[in-house]
């Protein structure tokens, strides 16, 4: 008897269970209230604001929807874009906007995703606040992580299209942006010319005229070679000589592999400027390559310091 009891109280638990389980599967009309956060592209102006009033609506969504919105102490905002085209202003005031609530019916429902289907929006005007914000055109900085395989690499910068953004923001926030940097771009191996788009890392309390650019990161096959180039002087008193030791330095360097056959000494220029050298107490002094072709790199001389004697002209 005892055992029978129990067996019935597990039927009616099990019972109840499914019960609860099919009623919140079933869909229901209900209201709800949300905040609403819309995003815009309005010139000259911040691009987020929060409505002043609550989205209030009406529609349809399962048992499940309705119990965790109802249990939820804070409900999160609905986030939507809305084209400058579809904001109104109000007339005297200068930051105000709306946006009426048949205009934003479909983005609203799209937001609130399946589990949610919208019958109508009560609230008739979404009222909203976009400040003037200040602008400035400010440098891209490419952020980056390049290998090449054996005698390859890149003789000149990584080029971006564009180089420099428009940043919208408010005072102080706008003063401290000097630069925008791109999401880290991690390239391997390459052998070859490689093109690419990079998005841009948006700073803090600001919007950018555009949100990712164009890159080209230039390879070329490269050789090494070695140069004598004779160290020359300057800045000397008529009446004193400077003497090198010794008077030509091996030059090392980069090149790529097409421009080696046209490189000479004549391209390169080492220069010791007496005034420098007079100052120097151990006598030695790294000469100062003042001429060179721009698609060398990886310059080494050696020696890298040269010696001096001055003498007195008679």
């Amino acid at each position: 008897m005892k055992r029978s009891r129990w067996v019935l109280i597990l039927c009616i638990a099990a019972a109840f269970f499914l019960w609860v389980l099919y009623t919140l599967s079933n869909e229901y009309t209900a209201y709800f209230r949300f905040p609403l956060e819309v995003e815009t592209n309005l010139d000259g102006r911040a691009n987020i604001s929060q409505a002043d009033n609550t989205l209030f609506l009406r529609g349809k969504a399962k048992g499940f929807f309705i119990i965790r919105y109802s249990w939820r102490k804070k409900i999160p905002s609905v986030k939507i874009y809305a084209e400058q085209s579809l904001m109104g202003r109000y007339p005297e005031k200068n930051d105000k906007f709306y946006l009426l609530a048949n205009d934003i019916h479909n983005l609203v429902n799209d937001a609130l995703g399946d589990d949610f289907q919208v019958e109508t929006i009560l609230s008739d005007t979404i009222r909203l606040e976009y400040r003037q914000v200040r602008s400035r055109l400010v440098p891209v900085q490419f952020v980056s992580e390049i290998s090449y395989i054996p005698q390859y690499m890149s003789f000149e910068p990584v080029r971006t299209y564009p180089d420099s953004v428009l940043v919208y923001a408010e005072e102080p926030y706008l003063d401290l942006i000097q630069e925008v940097r791109t999401r880290k771009v991690t390239l391997s191996n390459l052998d070859q010319t490689v093109e690419g788009i990079a998005r841009l890392e948006i700073p803090a309390n600001a919007r950018l005229s555009r949100s990712e650019i164009n890159y080209e990161v230039m390879v070329s096959r490269y050789v090494e070679m070695t140069l004598q180039v004779p160290v020359t002087t300057r800045n000397v008193p008529s009446r004193r000589e400077l003497i090198i030791l010794p008077d030509k330095v091996t030059l090392q360097f980069r090149c790529p592999f097409e421009e080696a056959p046209e490189l000479g000494a004549g391209d390169f220029s080492l220069v010791v400027d007496y005034n420098e050298f007079s100052r120097k107490a151990g006598g030695k002094i790294i000469p100062v390559l003042e001429q060179a072709p721009t698609v060398i790199s990886h310059v080494q001389l050696t020696p890298q310091f040269v010696d001096g004697i001055i003498q007195n002209r008679y």
